[in-house]
């Protein structure tokens, strides 16, 4: 499946993730990748991460100063005056244009943490004189401290920390509970974006692993190229990685990382399906598991060895 091209929108050249004029920018090293954020951007101009940021939420850290009154603040950009005073919008509005508003008396305009949050909390759970909807977080228990369940720090109540909830309200993350009291977060890269060095935008960190380890042995692929197995639109599987003619004209190689253990019924069943499917198609599988990416390089040397990969089966 081609992907858009990461400069302009546009379809994409082959497997890469530019267009046909953009590819050729990339190599001739007027489009450069960034050391530091992993984005592709024209090598005459500086990275997005480098520009000032636009603030789409809140920050509850970076801060020592309000941005409206100038009080002293411990992380927020706003008082609790402030964040009193003005919507969600008006602040935003303020962080994005750099304005500053003072008051007359800066000593009513002193941060204090739990205070704030606790304003929060409120502007989140009471939504009856407001027409914003309410946050999704979940309540566990007001009345008592609670701990986040990714990161550990105190709640109060809630599910995530402020800091969490911004980071993955629009994720889908999953969670090994242990006892009803141990949560562990399986892999805060799922469903995520993590760019590799070819410009590929996968979904984890071992598809980061593989895709790189084939992009530095100049191994051509693609990630999640549609293989149709039926004859309507909805009966496709996107196999993590395909390898075009890999072991000659018209005989490829597929790619799964299997990332599970057998205890998830879900993804259990999922990779039964898949796997049948493949034994019934003859197609050429390579089979990657966890204990793989501990020694990404020697494992897919070896998985990889062309003298060794038997054809139209699976290949653990």
């Amino acid at each position: 499946m081609k992907k858009d091209c990461v400069i302009c929108g546009k379809e994409g050249y082959s497997y890469f993730p530019f267009c046909y004029k953009h590819l050729q920018m990339k190599n001739e090293g007027k489009i450069v990748k960034c050391t530091d954020c992993g984005q592709w951007h024209f090598a005459d101009e500086p990275c997005k991460c480098k520009t000032k940021p636009i603030y789409t939420e809140l920050p509850s850290e970076g801060f020592d100063t309000c941005v409206a009154c100038g009080a002293s603040t411990t992380g927020y950009a706003f008082c609790k005056k402030c964040f009193k005073q003005y919507t969600e919008e008006e602040m935003l509005d303020m962080l994005n244009k750099n304005e500053v508003k003072l008051f007359d008396d800066e000593n009513d305009a002193e941060a204090d943490i739990e205070e704030v949050d606790e304003i929060k909390r409120e502007k989140q759970l009471d939504t009856s004189n407001s027409d914003i909807e309410p946050n999704s977080v979940v309540v566990i228990d007001l009345n008592s401290k609670s701990k986040c369940i990714t990161c550990g720090k105190q709640t109060d109540g809630l599910l995530f920390c402020t800091n969490c909830y911004h980071k993955y309200k629009s994720k889908e993350l999953l969670f090994r509970i242990t006892n009803c009291t141990n949560v562990e977060l399986l892999d805060e890269a799922y469903e995520s974006k993590i760019i590799c060095k070819d410009g590929h935008i996968v979904k984890s960190k071992a598809e980061y692993m593989i895709d790189d380890y084939l992009y530095g042995h100049n191994i051509i692929h693609a990630y999640e190229k549609g293989l149709p197995y039926g004859a309507t639109e909805k009966e496709v599987l996107h196999p993590d990685f395909y390898l075009p003619h890999y072991l000659g004209k018209d005989k490829h190689v597929y790619i799964e990382y299997w990332g599970f253990n057998e205890n998830n019924i879900q993804y259990t069943n999922t990779k039964k399906f898949k796997m049948d499917i493949y034994k019934k198609k003859g197609i050429t599988l390579i089979s990657v598991c966890e204990k793989d990416t501990y020694d990404i390089e020697t494992s897919l040397d070896r998985k990889l060895n062309k003298e060794y990969i038997r054809e139209g089966e699976i290949n653990e």
